[in-house]
């Protein structure tokens, strides 16, 4: 599964080479992926595809003697529900299709719910209840909705992972990804409980880069406001009413009234260009090819960049000591540290570089690390003695730990860069402002004079 994308269910009809019909189900972005994979697995089996049905939401109302109950139900389609709820012995009044847009939950949310559930089942409390509490006590109709679609599934016998995974809209893909292998692991509450920590320390970095960026972003807004009425409005009307008094205008006045000029003149163009340059970037990062190279090139932005490098480093090193076992194999777990780093270029790099030479050559994960051209000396070399002690692990939560230190003061060191950046600036827009004021003051004094 690829990081960061939407996953739906989907059912398969299809016959095989002997002309029996055959289900299967996989989850997939779109309905166009769904029948490509279905086409290719099915061809490669010799059969044929018939059907490719998305999972969709039915409501419904029944009666049963003089009660009625509305309640909803995830189906192929709404024969599917209505032969179901007839099984039952309802009668059945309606069944409709909801176009459910399942949003994101809250972080804090989430959070509440990981270590609520974690405190639950340190009580020896059964997981299938644990879920059953917190369906009923989570205010977010979204989490709510998505903690009642994973205990129908567990009740079909869908596997617990896979079950989390179809949430990965709600919970976010990573979050949903680590619940669905914590649930199956032998260590539920450790799992869960830094779950719920490594979600709320995402949650403090974003909120901590958001608040440092958003004074820069509205005070250049503001100056930018400020220095656009003043030479596309107020300059020109102070120009137009001395025009008869002028003899020469100097020359940042004369500058800032061509630019003035053309401006208006041009205003339809430029408005059309910029919205044009704008949509087409975010149209090309919001692709996969666009999103990694902005992940890729992002890290090299001076002082941001190595903030972001060194969250995506401190995110992987946390999952990996989460995930990590001291015997076994430990790829899934590589790879699952990777996708949940909020890099893709490092993810596409844990995918292709990392994780083959580790398979195909037998590769040590340091070596392997140093390969992918993101991790500093320092990670290599600490592993690379990890590897030599069979202590990965517990270096890895270590520097976790040290990197969630580095970054909680580069960030509060950011905010005060940020914070001499936008001084500089208003008094740079200040003087700009002032001289245009004095160069006009000295023509209308000198006019006056002759």
């Amino acid at each position: 599964m690829a990081a960061g994308t939407k996953q739906s269910e989907f059912r398969i009809d299809a016959r095989d080479k002997t002309g029996k019909a055959i289900q299967y189900f996989l989850m997939a972005s779109t309905r166009g992926e769904a029948r490509k994979r279905a086409k290719q697995q099915t061809k490669s089996r010799g059969g044929s595809l018939l059907g490719v049905h998305k999972k969709k939401t039915y409501v419904y109302r029944v009666k049963r003697g003089t009660r009625y109950v509305d309640g909803f139900q995830n189906a192929y389609s709404r024969d599917e529900v209505v032969r179901a709820l007839e099984s039952l012995r309802f009668d059945v009044q309606s069944v409709r299709r909801v176009f459910d847009f399942k949003g994101r939950a809250p972080i804090n949310e989430i959070v509440s719910f990981v270590g609520t559930s974690a405190r639950l089942l340190e009580q020896k409390i059964a997981y299938a209840e644990v879920l059953q509490i917190m369906s009923t006590n989570v205010k977010n109709r979204y989490l709510r909705g998505a903690i009642k679609d994973i205990l129908n599934d567990l009740r079909n016998g869908v596997d617990s992972r896979e079950a989390f995974i179809r949430q990965g809209r709600v919970f976010g893909e990573h979050n949903a990804l680590m619940l669905g292998i914590a649930s199956k692991s032998g260590d539920m509450v450790s799992i869960f409980k830094s779950v719920s920590s490594l979600v709320e320390r995402q949650a403090e970095f974003k909120k901590g880069l958001t608040s440092s960026l958003l004074l820069p972003a509205v005070t250049s807004l503001t100056l930018i406001g400020a220095i656009g009425f003043y030479a596309l409005f107020l300059l020109p009307k102070m120009v137009q009413t001395m025009g008869p008094l002028l003899t020469e205008i100097p020359p940042l006045t004369a500058l800032t009234m061509e630019v003035s000029q053309f401006v208006k003149d041009n205003y339809i163009i430029l408005l059309l260009t910029i919205a044009g340059l704008t949509g087409g970037f975010y149209a090309y990062i919001l692709s996969a090819e666009g999103k990694y190279n902005l992940h890729r090139y992002l890290i090299k932005v001076p002082y941001v960049g190595n903030i972001l490098r060194n969250t995506s480093i401190e995110i992987f090193c946390n999952v990996l000591g989460i995930m990590y076992t001291t015997s076994g194999e430990n790829i899934d777990a590589i790879q699952i540290a990777g996708d949940s780093s909020g890099n893709i270029y490092l993810a596409r790099q844990i995918r292709t570089v990392t994780i083959p030479m580790m398979l195909k050559f037998g590769t040590e994960l340091p070596r392997a690390l140093e390969a992918t051209d993101f991790f500093p000396e320092m990670i290599v070399s600490r592993f690379r003695t990890a590897a030599e002690t069979g202590d990965v692990k517990a270096t890895a939560n270590q520097l976790a730990e040290f990197y969630q230190t580095e970054n909680h003061y580069a960030l509060k060191n950011l905010t005060s860069v940020i914070e001499v950046s936008i001084s500089i600036l208003i008094m740079i827009a200040m003087v700009f402002l002032t001289y245009l004021s004095t160069e006009m003051s000295s023509v209308r004094m000198d006019t006056m004079g002759q």
